[in-house]
């Protein structure tokens, strides 16, 4: 193994890179431009970005297919810890042979990205040491799923009582975790992070007022079409802004299960001009549509803490969310950004409303964009992450 000042890093995910999942190669990239070590596993391989560097990563076996037989055959030929998961490859040939790679490769950490990975694999956690094990706590594992399956909450107590560390990207997911069992002394907040040079100057404060006929106040929200994410809630409330004589333009970037209801509800509300569903945009399309919006609006009934309202606010867009996760977190003043309770649709329209004011966006705008290149730049993030990495390999 590595020495622990140089630990080698396993970072475990279902796909790499992926669109709806960016937070992960923006993490993988920085930490590697900082000297780590790290490497990238997932069932789910996809082309990277050409212009960049290449991020180097591990196949890992995809259930029920041909080769798994054979990739898991070769890891436990090769190597001794592979060989472990031998008697489990007979047993339960899917879930051991997606281990066996990761066993062979002689990692010294591992780090399961989202829990519910590690929930699937959590008996066979003691395979895999000595390496130190990771998980990150991001949110719809911890806060979503136990509400349909209870029985989930006993399988994070387990992953948490084998793991070393537990990340979590806000306090109060912190505070879920630890209600769920997970030591104090093993968890580590870590807040989402930004590139936050790279969206720098993408918003634009237009002097003029808005919220007229001539000059609608423009929104903007990005997120998958998702119930979790209320974009219904949103457009309720562009149509409580429109009843209250506020003009709105509103725009949606993403694609999902929920549009065609979101389609229905913009019809049925007489919002066929104001309301526009953008479909999937991909980074340089969301900042063209930062460089129109007037505010952003995260109408999330959950989230962890949003990408893309810590985007918003590095580019100087002002946001409007819901008191959603660590969402308070972010927006720790009126002066900052603004927050309403969950589903407050009156509320969320009545926020848009001050924004019309070119004096009241511009101080908004400003407030923003210095909290996150303050507190959430990527460099912060990967300091704490490297950091946290060094400690584990020199225990």
């Amino acid at each position: 193994m590595s020495s622990p000042t140089s630990p080698r890093v396993l970072a475990v995910a279902t796909r790499f890179p992926h669109g709806s999942e960016t937070f992960i190669e923006r993490k993988v990239r920085v930490l590697r431009d900082a000297g780590l070590d790290i490497t990238v596993a997932a069932p789910w391989l996809y082309p990277q970005a050409p212009d960049l560097p290449p991020v180097p990563t591990l196949q890992l076996p995809q259930v029920r297919n041909p080769r798994t037989w054979g990739a898991a055959a070769r890891a436990v030929a090769r190597d001794a810890r592979a060989r472990r998961l031998l008697p489990d490859l007979v047993r339960d040939e899917s879930r051991a042979t997606w281990l066996a790679p990761i066993a062979a490769g002689g990692y010294d950490i591992v780090h399961f990205e989202f829990s519910g990975i590690a929930v699937t694999v959590s008996d066979l956690l003691p395979r895999l040491r000595p390496a130190k094990l990771v998980v990150s706590c991001r949110g719809h594992a911890e806060q979503i799923a136990p509400l349909f399956d209870p029985s989930r909450v006993d399988a994070l107590r387990g992953v948490f009582e084998q793991v070393d560390l537990v990340h979590c990207v806000s306090d109060d997911m912190a505070a879920t975790v630890r209600s769920y069992g997970a030591p104090a002394e093993k968890v580590l907040v870590n807040r989402p992070a930004v590139d936050t040079g790279l969206w720098t100057g993408v918003g634009r404060v237009d002097p003029t007022e808005r919220g007229t006929p001539d000059a609608p106040l423009r929104v903007l929200s990005v997120g998958r079409l998702h119930w979790k994410k209320g974009f219904d809630d949103a457009i309720r409330a562009v149509a409580a802004a429109r009843d209250a004589g506020l003009a709105v333009e509103y725009r949606i970037a993403g694609s999902g299960p929920e549009q065609e209801k979101l389609e229905y509800l913009r019809a049925s509300l007489g919002l066929g001009t104001e309301v526009t569903l953008l479909g999937w945009q991909d980074q340089a399309a969301v900042r063209e549509q930062l460089g129109w919006a007037d505010a952003f609006l995260l109408p999330s009934l959950s989230e962890g803490i949003s990408n893309s309202a810590l985007e918003s606010l590095a580019a100087g867009v002002p946001v409007v969310s819901t008191r959603c996760g660590g969402l308070d977190e972010v927006l720790v003043s009126p002066e900052v950004g603004t927050l309403v309770e969950v589903g407050d649709v009156a509320a969320m329209a009545h926020a848009l409303a001050p924004l019309a004011d070119p004096d009241r966006r511009a101080a908004v705008a400003a407030a923003g964009a210095a909290r996150a290149h303050d507190a959430f730049d990527l460099s912060r993030q990967a300091q704490v992450f490297l950091e946290a990495y060094r400690s584990l390999a020199g225990a």
